[in-house]
């Protein structure tokens, strides 16, 4: 007798895993490629060919841009379906710390991989540190160390955080965490040091440093901020809509009530039971931010159960992966349209 697996069915919550840990992959390589500097410029230049001799090659550059725009549009489409703002402060520091990183990678792009494609420069240690170090920008090149990373630990240990295994050496994780973007830093400056010395000297600066000509400059510039004004456009348009609809809900009056253990609330149809805990001050427990990954914030729904929406293949994975009930539902995924009555099953 033949057992056929069950067909695997790429979901949301793996889109949003996938991309991300592909662009936590590329900033880790980017800051140990900076601890090189450490050693010397010509060192952290042959590792830098290395990475991009994969990230500039046609799959590495579809991977990368493909991993940052799928991650991006989920991000967008979270905030939208999004009913409240109110968040656990380190969520509201992850998103706020993904919001801002293309505010800073915009103009990085535009100095390197445009620069490379439009004039043939190089995204080379030499070019791009020398011209932060002489313009001042070493402060702003640092900085832009510092979201990324810090959004993509955040994203792991909200992803990861309530497996065995990673709390275990979770230690070890937070300290590789604080050493690695420490190390670049100081990678980054010793670079900079190095090349303000060399630079010195007119004849190695002009054959080793190849610099922008003004048109060049004013070019990507007008590129950095055509691409600034899309992205501020895209978010204007995402906080729109999310505003459009609550007015919408509010004046339909689709409102339910959803009975807790400590009281009754009446909320807009539509809500999670979680973003419903949120907002009105709850207590509810979620370790993984709300994705389907812990099952920490499951209910039972003591009171319409059988009315309420069937769990989704990523609610479905976990609640299966854990044994739960039928009656037992993720609050972070049931969006309820009639009225119904939860226990949490775990204390905030």
């Amino acid at each position: 007798m033949v057992h056929c697996l069950p067909a695997y069915r790429m979901t949301r919550r793996d889109l949003r895993l996938g991309s991300g840990l592909v662009l936590f992959a590329y900033i880790t390589a980017h800051l140990a490629n900076h601890t090189l500097g450490l050693v010397s410029v010509n060192v952290a230049e042959a590792g830098l060919r290395v990475a991009v001799t994969f990230w500039h090659s046609v799959p590495g550059t579809v991977l990368l841009y493909s991993a940052a725009a799928i991650h991006l549009a989920l991000a967008m489409v979270a905030v939208y379906e999004r009913r409240t703002l109110r968040i656990p402060v380190t969520e509201a520091l992850r998103v706020a710390l993904g919001f801002g990183i293309p505010l800073l990678l915009i103009g990085h792009l535009a100095s390197t991989r445009f620069a490379f494609e439009l004039y043939g420069l190089r995204s080379d240690y030499a070019r791009i540190v020398w011209a932060l170090w002489t313009s001042d920008g070493e402060e702003r090149q640092l900085a832009l160390l510092a979201p990324g990373w810090l959004h993509g630990c955040l994203g792991l240990n909200f992803a990861f955080g309530h497996r065995p295994l990673f709390r275990r050496i979770r230690p070890l994780l937070f300290g590789l965490a604080l050493l690695l973007p420490v190390l670049a830093a100081l990678g980054f400056l010793s670079m900079g040091r190095e090349l303000a010395v060399l630079g010195a000297d007119r004849a190695w600066l002009e054959a080793h440093v190849p610099l922008m000509n003004p048109d060049q400059r004013i070019r990507l510039g007008r590129i950095r901020d055509v691409l600034l004004v899309a992205y501020f456009g895209a978010i204007s348009l995402v906080l729109a809509a999310r505003q459009l609809r609550s007015v919408l809900e509010r004046r339909g009056k689709a409102m339910i009530t959803i009975r807790y253990p400590q009281r009754d609330v009446r909320v807009p149809r539509g809500w999670t039971v979680l973003e419903t805990s949120r907002h009105c001050g709850i207590p509810h427990r979620a370790m993984c931010g709300g994705r389907a990954r812990c099952s920490t914030c499951r209910v039972r729904v003591i009171e319409g159960a059988s009315r309420c929406p069937p769990p989704g293949p990523d609610e479905r994975e976990t609640l299966e992966r854990v044994r739960a009930s039928s009656e037992v539902r993720l609050a972070c995924q049931l969006r309820p349209d009639t009225d119904i009555a939860v226990i949490p099953l775990f204390s905030a």
